[in-house]
């Protein structure tokens, strides 16, 4: 018995069933799918996980150098405000860069406002009314301490703070001097 000859239509559905058995490039097609949106998220990851160590490396710091000041280790040494970011920075340098630190140190009377926020003008934090003051003893001292964290990652820039696509580190340490005798800083400038 003679078989029917095959049509166009039985060669391109046999072809499709081939197709569809055929598993050798099921990997890679998959793969190219889902490396990017992988890749993208695995590198976001990494890099928060890096600004947040930056930011508790930040904020040890702070709060390592505002023990000298509350104790007035600061102020019986005389320090200026370029030895005491010395003194934060050597603490961050393996982290973060020095010349991008903003501190601002000041005291206030019991009861006032301590201002908490940062203020941004021209896409950086605004560090004009910023000073170095320490105190003396049993004087509220409040220490503020900024840094612009430069993202790397495209969608990360989106959630920027500022407008040079950088995040914001901060930290903050407010107390009360203690009972350390009458020294004061001679380099104080508030």
């Amino acid at each position: 018995m003679k078989r029917p000859a095959r049509t166009t239509l039985d060669h391109v559905a046999q072809a499709v069933a081939r197709f569809r058995r055929d598993a050798s490039g099921v990997a890679a097609v998959e793969f190219s799918l889902v490396a990017l949106p992988f890749f993208f998220v695995l590198m976001a990851m990494i890099e928060t996980a890096l600004a947040t160590t930056a930011g508790v490396m930040l904020n040890n710091a702070v709060n390592s150098a505002a023990r000298g000041v509350m104790t007035g280790s600061v102020q019986k040494s005389d320090m200026d405000a370029d030895g005491f970011r010395r003194l934060i920075c050597g603490d961050i340098d393996m982290m973060m860069s020095c010349d991008r630190l903003v501190l601002d140190m000041r005291t206030f009377p019991a009861g006032s406002p301590i201002p908490t926020s940062v203020a941004l003008r021209d896409g950086a934090v605004d560090s004009e009314n910023f000073c170095f003051d320490p105190g003396g003893q049993d004087t509220i001292t409040v220490i503020r301490a900024y840094y612009p964290w430069p993202w790397v990652t495209s969608i990360l820039n989106g959630f920027a703070e500022d407008t040079n696509g950088n995040a914001i580190l901060g930290s903050m340490a407010a107390f009360m001097n203690e009972p350390f005798g009458g020294a004061t800083s001679t380099k104080a400038n508030c």
